[in-house]
């Protein structure tokens, strides 16, 4: 039996006495386990046999009755509150203190000034040092951290497994804080080690051993440790049926948004956008009226940039309304500026004038949230062609000055062909050859990135003046965006726009024209204003090209030699690309030269288009 009535009212026309004996009435209906809520608030003194039943509840990892939906949190209060013993009552308020701080939201102020009145003890220092972490204050964390390991130390042995195991959850959860890969995983090994009966716990410390390995080992490492199985829906707060997870460990697991959220991060990354973007998508609605809680924020940052590489910008403009609606250390308004840019709205963020986005963000954020925000900006950069300070961006990512850890290596895909490029298109040989073997390794198993990798191949390949190879690749990235799922569309109208300039170098000018017609036609279509205008250029400068002398009348032949010549190749490398030799180079540029009238490659290269 159960009903909802509205307790305000209720509680106003009842006595305590009376609201206890209501929950008695309740709990005379029900089988024992689910009785167990009602038993707790109708209990008026100690009652230390019910104290041990809810604390087993509460470290099973479920509330007794799912329709209360009552914290586990709040059954230790419970359970505290109804102790005998002193020292009992001390160390079930702070394990009620730790199951705040494995929830993610500190939802009981009560709670935790009674923490505070509490004397010293491993346990404490943990709880103070997860608060902090919540908290944002990093260094407190560590202190209370390292207070935690001295006051262990001092209890002699044999140290409490319990105590270890939760040292190191929090050791976890910190590293996992400031992107420590290594440490994480090592802390979070050591705590699922240790003996324990708290199934909350060692669910939590099965999670940073993931947020762990996303940074050390990547996101299909992960993903196959977590599986695909459809999470429960958080909205309705379902809970999965005995099939599905027969331990209240594997319930836990599956109910817990923040590994959801994982989930979905790795998916992104591992290149299965519209999977990545689901569960996103969950876990942003599984926090219903706590819009403002940072997993939630996190979720919409990340849903924010699989709408932008799925190109369904529309749903990535309301993903960053519900970041900026809360402010705070978010990669949102980053990302905002992003698109303002790439759309042709506004002007790419200038580092020489002021901050780039990812260090104007205060020095508490995430190291994510700093990577995130650094990715908006080279994006938009790039929209612009300023290829130096991209470098300069990622480069000083990756710098040990710049103290994000681990951060830069998880998100490799997404940085990596943004680097490629601007490496590529500045010149930077070593740097173009390092990070292009790199991506396609990594495009092996991002098959998303498969466009993108041809691309960048072909355009180092015209750098080297290997027009012939560079063609190759352009037309076996076309191959791959038919034959590969969830291609981002920018990426394909990029190789689009490659692969037309080259075929009017090239001399196969209707065709370049029209494979660079489509390309300006995908950047349109796809809201890039600023890419499609970039592509308007070039496609015009070609058109001038052709029509400053009317009386040129090139041949087929002619016009691939003199697009050879105009790309900076000498006679040898033009006999070697057309397989024809060096004086017939010579023949066919002495007629170029006078149909054109010029008489250097200089002149040649300014007169001829692309």
């Amino acid at each position: 039996m159960y009903w909802e009535p509205d307790e305000g009212q209720t509680r106003s026309r009842l006595t305590p006495t009376g609201w206890r004996a209501l929950h008695r009435a309740a709990a005379e209906t029900l089988d024992p386990r689910s009785a167990l809520t009602h038993r707790a608030l109708a209990a008026d003194r100690p009652d230390p046999e019910l104290a041990v039943a809810l604390e087993d509840a509460a470290v099973d990892g479920l509330a007794p009755d799912a329709e209360l939906d009552v914290p586990t949190r709040q059954l230790l209060v419970w359970a505290a509150d109804l102790s005998g013993d002193r020292s009992e009552r001390e160390r079930r308020l702070l394990l009620a203190a730790m199951h705040d701080v494995y929830s993610g939201e500190l939802g009981d102020d009560d709670l935790w000034t009674r923490v505070e009145s509490l004397p010293p003890s491993p346990l404490r220092y943990c709880a103070l040092a997860g608060r902090a972490l919540h908290e944002d204050r990093l260094g407190a964390a560590a202190f209370h951290l390292r207070a935690a390991r001295r006051a262990l130390a001092g209890t002699g042995p044999p140290a409490e497994p319990e105590a270890i195991a939760v040292i190191e959850t929090v050791e976890a959860s910190v590293a996992c804080r400031m992107a420590r890969g290594r440490t994480a995983v090592d802390a979070a090994a050591k705590a699922l080690i240790a003996e324990s009966r708290d199934a909350v716990r060692v669910a939590t410390a099965q999670r940073l051993l993931l947020v762990g390995k996303a940074y050390t080992d990547g996101p299909r490492e992960v993903l196959q440790a977590i599986g695909s199985e459809d999470a429960p829906d958080a909205e309705a707060g379902v809970t999965p049926s005995k099939s599905a997870a027969s331990t209240p460990q594997l319930r836990f697991r599956l109910r817990n948004a923040g590994l959801l959220l994982l989930r979905g991060e790795c998916r992104v990354l591992a290149g299965d956008l519209k999977a990545g973007a689901r569960d996103l998508a969950d876990v942003a609605r599984s926090y219903g009226t706590h819009s403002g809680q940072p997993d939630r924020l996190r979720a919409l940052e990340w849903l924010a940039i699989t709408h932008f590489l799925l190109g369904s910008w529309q749903e990535a403009d309301s993903s960053l309304d519900g970041v900026e609606a809360f402010g705070g250390d978010t990669a949102g308004q980053a990302l905002r500026a992003m698109f303002a840019t790439v759309r042709g709205e506004a002007p790419a963020p200038d580092g020489t004038r002021s901050a780039p986005a990812y260090r104007r963000t205060s020095g508490s954020a995430h190291p994510d949230t700093l990577v995130m925000a650094a990715y908006a900006d080279v994006v938009a950069m790039l929209s612009s062609r300023r290829h130096g300070e991209i470098l300069t961006t990622i480069n000083w990512l990756t710098s040990e000055a710049a103290g994000l850890e681990d951060a830069p290596a998880k998100f490799a895909p997404l940085l990596l062909p943004v680097y490629v490029e601007a490496a590529v298109e500045s010149g930077a040989r070593a740097a173009s050859e390092l990070g292009l073997a790199q991506l396609r390794a990594l495009a092996q198993h991002v098959p998303s990135l498969a466009v993108a990798a041809h691309r960048l191949t072909g355009r180092l390949a015209e750098h080297r003046h290997d027009l012939v190879a560079a063609d190759r690749e352009y037309e076996a990235g076309l191959l791959a965006a038919e034959t590969r799922a969830q291609v981002p569309p920018l990426h394909l109208a990029q190789l689009k726009f490659s692969h037309g300039r080259l075929l009017c170098v090239l001399g196969r000018t209707s065709l370049g024209l029209a494979r660079l017609q489509q390309a300006e036609d995908d950047f349109t279509t796809l809201g890039a204003l600023a890419f499609a205008r970039n592509c308007a250029q070039d496609r015009s400068g070609v058109i001038r090209g052709l029509t400053r002398g009317p009386d040129v009348a090139l041949t087929e032949r002619e016009a691939t030699v003199a697009g050879l010549a105009a790309s900076g190749l000498t006679n040898r490398q033009v006999a070697t690309e057309l397989m024809i030799s060096a004086k017939a180079v010579e023949y066919h540029l002495r007629k170029i030269y006078r149909k054109l009238g010029v008489s250097t490659r200089s002149e040649l290269a300014s007169r001829w288009p692309g």
